[in-house]
């Protein structure tokens, strides 16, 4: 029962996020069409296809700099690589195919089952604190979310951590675990700020594409964009599909105008997904060394 409940939740979930972007789309298709490419459209667009690709190879450092902090290293190349191969299936529905495909490389590389998994549940983790310290920026939640980031970056806290995973195995009747993070994981927090930075830095081109941005909206729609980036990691739809980009028109309205939102939530998408796609080709090319 429970499984189908979640069922209905994620895909109905997508299902009203599509509905709201198809009436939106309709509503603006007037605007979307008048959009013109700026002169040097090209240039920005294949700037954020770098700049997106870069973001996956960095999110496989991260990784491996995770499991450092748990005196586990792996050579960063393996752990860019492995993440590479697995990140297209985020988007089969379950959005954790991805996940599970880290974590059975992991053991072949020889670590334990619950390092494995404890190293790519904790990514997502430093992922959201690192957005929502860009989405404080600029947003009418600072208190909530703050209270959030207070909250994230102290079970990221080494005693925190290890405390309460060992205590979740006390509830499950295991006995004691040696997986225990030997530091504060400071790098991977900065770390994941320039993913995010990155992240931003990418939608921001593809607008420029299209339109000026002054330097007085830079703030805003790096914030905002990082508003839409959480939410879509936190509500359950494969990938964040339609969450992000509903969420983004919503919060983003009062700087850009609709037309030019749906063009850029697409094309940011349209980008991302290419370039997964081609770092997941890259890598089933490579050797792991």
């Amino acid at each position: 029962m429970h499984r189908y409940f979640k069922f209905f939740i994620r895909w109905g979930i997508l299902g009203a996020t599509l509905i709201f972007l198809t009436k939106t789309l309709l509503s603006h298709w007037q605007d979307v069409k008048a959009l013109e490419l700026q002169q040097q459209a090209w240039l920005y667009g294949g700037m954020a296809f770098a700049i997106a690709f870069l973001a996956q190879l960095w999110l496989g450092i991260l990784w491996c700099w995770i499991l450092a902090a748990f005196k586990h290293p792996l050579p960063k190349r393996w752990a860019i690589i492995t993440f590479l191969r697995h990140t297209p299936a985020k988007y089969i529905p379950g959005s954790v195919w991805h996940l599970y495909g880290q974590v059975k490389a992991a053991q072949k590389k020889g670590l334990g089952l619950e390092l494995a998994t404890l190293s790519v549940l904790l990514e997502p983790l430093f992922v959201i604190a690192a957005a929502i310290g860009l989405a404080l920026w600029n947003t009418s939640y600072g208190l909530l979310l703050g209270a959030l980031l207070g909250v994230i970056l102290l079970v990221l806290h080494p005693r925190v951590l290890n405390f309460l995973w060992q205590h979740v195995r006390k509830l499950k009747g295991k006995q004691a675990s040696s997986v225990k993070m030997q530091y504060y994981p400071l790098r991977v927090l900065l770390g994941a700020i320039f993913f995010m930075v990155l992240r931003g830095l990418m939608f921001i081109l593809i607008v420029l594409a299209f339109t000026p941005i002054n330097w007085s909206a830079l703030s805003p729609l790096m914030s905002g964009f990082s508003m839409a980036w959480l939410l879509s990691l936190v509500i359950p739809t494969p990938a964040g599909m339609g969450v992000f980009e509903a969420s983004a028109i919503d919060i983003l309205h009062p700087y850009l105008s609709p037309g030019l939102l749906l063009a850029a939530v697409a094309i940011y998408r349209f980008v991302n997904v290419g370039a997964e796609m081609m770092g997941a080709g890259c890598a089933y090319l490579l050797k792991e060394g």
